[in-house]
């Protein structure tokens, strides 16, 4: 059987061939064989089960069942050509809707702020956002950009690295840190948990010497939030992390202060997820670029 593939390459073959009324040339055009372009001429004739021109040596002419072909098969390119253009252009310019997903913490701050940039440089494009602090999947959400905090593991799904976020350790002004000199002291003291990146554990890293160290603590209170872990800290139900773009503010007021200061949270990867393929729509790639420049105004951000 025929596949709609082949069909689309034999009826533009054919188109060919009655515009420039020459197997040969038709071939050139289409950058194939004189002897091929006479075989999906045909196969075309064998399909339809009618004869669409004749051809001698020094004649090529078409039938009336040809001639109708073309009249319809012209129309239909004319569309089909409209529509590619179309499809084209979005991966030029941006257009259409942009539909975008990340967490509550950065839509409520910095997401928000790349979103009115975006809207400035590009007012035809309609933006939705949506916030999760769980894993997406974004084939059956509908979505365009996921802003992914730690990085997606799913390696059918195209991830652009835009950098890393560093996040240091905090505790209320008045919660007890007199004990806390040393990572493994921690074991000591209630950390609340942000859920996956603190959770029965840390991976901290020394700011002199880069050192590396997994501290095992009791997370008697976690959350998926980023905002709801925030608070938490703040309302003094344990050490916490935090990057300084959202607590900076609260550690100048003393409201918070930081903990083993000669330490940090490893760096959390950061990065925008879209469907693979080849081709993207625009919209993306400009939202993107966007957001980079926004990230790289934070305190604490380290860009790719």
């Amino acid at each position: 059987m025929t596949s709609k593939l082949d069909r689309l390459q034999l009826v533009m073959t054919f188109l060919a061939v009655a515009e420039h009324g020459n197997l040969s040339t038709a071939a050139r055009v289409l950058g194939t064989t004189q002897p091929t372009v006479s075989r999906r001429l045909r196969d075309l004739e064998s399909m339809l089960g009618t004869r669409l021109a004749t051809r001698t040596t020094h004649h090529f002419g078409l039938t009336p069942e040809g001639e109708e072909l073309q009249r319809k098969a012209t129309a239909w390119a004319d569309v089909w050509t409209e529509w590619e253009h179309g499809l084209k252009a979005t991966t030029v310019l941006p257009s259409g809707k942009l539909t975008l997903i990340g967490p509550h913490g950065y839509g409520h701050t910095f997401l928000m702020r790349a979103i009115r940039l975006f809207r400035q440089a590009h007012p035809q494009v309609e933006v939705e956002l949506r916030l999760t602090d769980r894993p997406v999947d974004m084939i059956s959400q509908g979505v365009d950009c996921w802003i992914c905090a730690g990085g997606s593991r799913d390696e059918t799904l195209h991830a652009r690295r835009l950098g890393h976020m560093h996040r240091i350790l905090i505790a209320a002004g008045d919660f007890p840190t007199e004990n806390l000199r040393q990572p493994g002291d921690l074991a000591q003291v209630p950390v609340v948990g942000l859920i996956p990146h603190v959770s029965g554990k840390l991976a901290l890293q020394s700011i002199r010497t880069g050192e590396l160290r997994e501290i095992h603590v009791k997370t008697p209170v976690a959350t998926d939030g980023l905002l709801a872990s925030y608070q938490a800290i703040k309302s003094g139900l344990g050490v916490g992390s935090a990057a300084k773009w959202l607590c900076g503010d609260d550690l100048a007021q003393g409201t918070v202060r930081q903990v083993l200061p000669e330490w940090e949270l490893e760096p959390i990867a950061i990065e925008a997820v879209s469907i693979a393929g080849r081709f993207r729509p625009a919209r993306i790639n400009a939202f993107v670029d966007i957001l980079v420049g926004v990230l790289g105004q934070l305190d604490g951000f380290e860009g790719a």
